[in-house]
């Protein structure tokens, strides 16, 4: 049946918060597009539904709350009759057809209460809703699964590096053991290894791995480093190469994702740099990090990383997430970043052989993190082809079970 949206819904906006407020209790702030401060009340739960009405993009994008939260005046929050309509029907039904077309066109981009009361909609019976609903979210369910482990798999890559490149936590093990004094600005973090290596549950690095590192300090410039390691330049690590201008109007659709500082910006037909590659935001958004393991194309906003000597992508990967580069804007008018003064960053290195072995270590987790992307970019593309088929019912339900059975986590 066909309704119009006003007669099956009520519509409520957010509250701008209070400045005085912002920071403090559990809830956080939601502006449709991001969560962000923490706030003391909440005005939308978990599963609530909302529309984007107004602010710098995605107006007219709709999204479901996935915590409780205090939701800013930029959404239209949308309660329907459930009798009717069900919310993730709504969902589905606009997540690819968003209601950007409400959009008046202002400079100001907007929708108002009006513009979504008046929209029509046709809506299938509750329980070929519900079926839709679950072929989706089986899917749905799936990329998350796989975005949550990957999540896990950086933490715990990035854990490793600074465990082994910031902490020293090797070199202090092998202290401990030899008696060998631990310098007094590390004795705090040497005291707490101490623990750790006491606990039940302590599994010391493998051997081969531990001998790897020395058990003395040294002191340099930049204060006490592990004894035979040496300080560097960043550019004598690795250089930062600029990306290539790309209009859009100049870019056809294709295999290969095109790069910006805030992230992927579209797909062309030729790539630049073969993958993997890292990516380094250098206007815009500066000091933004990306790993892409396909062939891509940096445009001219971006530099693009070129290890140099025995450092591997891997390893200046997570050395970049450690300096800050975000913090390193040269220019007030349009953020940028200054490759010579990212060059000038002093790190401490360690041997080849370190790097060696953390490069192994770090290869199969980002194998791993990998294959669950491809997988997730595979099930996404699989999700929005069905999606308007299945919202159509160009795809009868009944021929999507045993497909949707093969994508659900065993």
């Amino acid at each position: 049946m066909k309704y119009r949206l006003g007669d099956i819904a009520t519509f409520s906006y957010g509250k701008m918060p209070k400045k005085e407020l912002i920071g403090l209790g559990k809830y956080v702030v939601f502006s449709g597009y991001k969560y962000t401060d923490n706030y003391p009340e909440k005005n939308l739960s978990v599963g609530d539904l909302i529309v984007v009405a107004r602010g710098v993009g995605g107006t007219g994008d709709v999204k479901i709350a996935n915590q409780d939260c205090y939701l800013t005046n930029l959404p239209i929050k949308i309660d329907l009759d459930d009798k009717i309509i069900r919310k993730e029907y709504f969902y589905y039904l606009f997540k690819q057809n968003t209601l950007r077309y409400l959009d008046s066109g202002s400079a100001q981009s907007q929708i108002t209460i009006n513009d979504l009361s008046n929209i029509e909609v046709v809506v299938p019976l509750p329980e070929a809703q519900d079926s839709v609903i679950e072929k989706l979210r089986n899917l749905d369910k799936k990329i998350i699964i796989n975005t949550s482990i990957n999540q896990t798999l950086e933490q715990m890559s990035q854990t490793l590096f600074k465990s082994w490149f910031v902490d020293f936590d090797p070199v202090i093990d092998n202290a401990l053991d030899a008696g060998n004094p631990i310098p007094e600005t590390l004795q705090s973090r040497a005291e707490l290894r101490q623990k750790v290596c006491n606990s039940a549950d302590f599994k010391p690095l493998p051997a081969d791995i531990r001998v790897l590192f020395p058990a003395e300090f040294e002191e340099t410039e930049l204060g006490w480093v592990p004894k035979g390691w040496v300080t560097n330049r960043l550019e004598i690590i690795l250089e930062l190469a600029y990306g290539k201008a790309l209009k859009k109007t100049e870019r056809t659709n294709g295999d290969y994702p095109v790069y910006g500082s805030g992230g992927v910006d579209g797909t062309h037909n030729e790539y630049l740099v073969k993958g993997p590659g890292v990516i380094v935001g250098r206007k815009g958004t500066v000091g933004s990090l990306h790993w892409e393991n396909k062939d891509f194309y940096p445009i001219d906003t971006v530099f693009f990383v070129k290890p140099k000597e025995y450092y591997s992508l891997a390893y200046c990967y997570q050395l970049l997430k450690t300096l800050g580069l975000e913090n390193m804007n040269t220019d007030a008018a349009v953020p940028g970043l200054n490759r010579n003064n990212a060059y000038r960053l002093e790190v401490v290195t360690p041997t080849q052989s370190i790097i060696a072995k953390f490069t192994n270590i770090i290869q199969t987790i980002q194998h791993k993190m990998d294959s669950n992307h491809n997988e997730t970019e595979n099930l996404t593309a699989l999700r929005d082809t069905l999606l308007p088929k299945l919202i159509s019912g160009e795809l009868p339900l009944e021929d999507l079970p045993n497909l949707v059975a093969q994508t659900e986590p065993a």
